[in-house]
């Protein structure tokens, strides 16, 4: 008789595990349904808010604009000035701080910078999913903290088109907020945080940059 009550109590627990597994699959499918659609047209509104607020700044500040909007859009640094490009060329950029800076890391140099990255808000994480490429997953507070913060090094062209595009428009303090089209990301393929046509949302504040030795 003990061993009934034990093997039902083992059933009614795979069940339970089961029905857990079940709805976390369930969940995670609903999160990421129609995925592309809904970063196209996350990345859309981004490009639209962007517009509007420039329009705004211009119309109002004229050639002075720039030091006035809280948004910019930057084109794909691998498209000439003379050429149109595709829509997704273009990347939306909120500017969150001004640094001092005065000049700009070029291609070749090496950048310090503390920087997350986040996917599209969801109902499951409705700030967006967090992901770094340090492999830790921290809050803004811990990023940009000025105790806690812990920059990270590359070189400008190690990193994505659309990253290495911004980071050549970035003066040192400058904290950004910009949003990649996944043809400036990583595209169809997506990572193994990442998934596949994922537009990408970083928060990035250039600390340093150096020369090649």
């Amino acid at each position: 008789m003990k061993r009934y009550f034990i093997l039902i109590a083992a059933l009614l627990l795979c069940g339970f595990v089961a029905s857990c597994s079940e709805e976390n699959d369930n969940a995670a499918k609903s999160e990421y349904s129609d995925w592309k659609a809904r970063n196209e047209t996350w990345w859309t509104e981004q490009m639209q808010t962007a517009r509007e607020a420039i329009a705004e700044a211009q119309a109002t500040y004229g050639d002075q604009w720039q030091q006035h909007s809280e948004w910019l859009i930057l084109k794909n640094h691998n498209v000439s000035p003379n050429q149109a490009g595709n829509p997704s060329d273009s990347i939306p950029v909120r500017i969150i701080q001004r640094g001092e800076g005065s000049g700009c890391p070029l291609y070749t140099d090496t950048v310090s910078v503390c920087m997350l990255g986040r996917l599209m808000p969801t109902d499951v994480h409705p700030m967006g999913y967090p992901f770094s490429f340090t492999g830790t997953y921290p809050s803004d507070e811990q990023v940009f903290g000025e105790t806690t913060r812990a920059p990270i090094k590359s070189l400008v062209s190690a990193n994505i088109t659309g990253y290495t595009t911004v980071l050549q428009h970035m003066h040192i303090g400058d904290r950004w907020s910009f949003y990649l089209h996944p043809d400036l990301a990583y595209g169809s393929n997506g990572t193994s945080l990442i998934p596949a046509y994922s537009v990408l949302n970083f928060t990035v504040e250039l600390r340093a940059y150096f020369k090649p030795q």
